[in-house]
């Protein structure tokens, strides 16, 4: 097992835990690409910029767009790195306030990121 450090831009900003390890998986070493993948449904969204919680994944962006539904909505997010769709119960669109353009926390568990080469 390892725990890998994504970078983007010679910055880090996605941590993932995988099974495989550099010397099972040569994709996994330093500089070489990788494709990040994540569940829509795995996705935490927050207004506030700095929180205590133990996901270690902590993304900035703002909405692009909600598309509301009768349970659940699904925001696209911009990111530094790209767009990241989520899936929320409408109720907490609702609870949260959330609008386009607002800025918001991403936030996805370093056990639900898959690592692709």
């Amino acid at each position: 097992m390892s725990i890998v450090y994504v970078e983007v831009e010679n910055q880090i900003e996605l941590i993932s835990v995988v099974i495989d390890t550099p010397q099972t998986s040569p994709y996994l070493t330093k500089g070489h690409k990788v494709n990040v993948l994540f569940k829509e449904m795995e996705v935490a969204i927050s207004t506030q910029k700095e929180l205590d919680v133990s996901i270690e994944n902590k993304i900035s962006g703002s909405i692009a767009n909600i598309e509301i539904g009768a349970l659940m909505s699904r925001l696209i997010l911009e990111t530094n790195f790209g767009e990241v769709v989520a899936i929320i119960s409408t109720m907490s669109v609702k609870q949260l306030g959330l609008v386009v353009k607002m800025k918001v926390k991403i936030m996805v568990k370093l056990n639900e990121i898959i690592l692709a080469p």
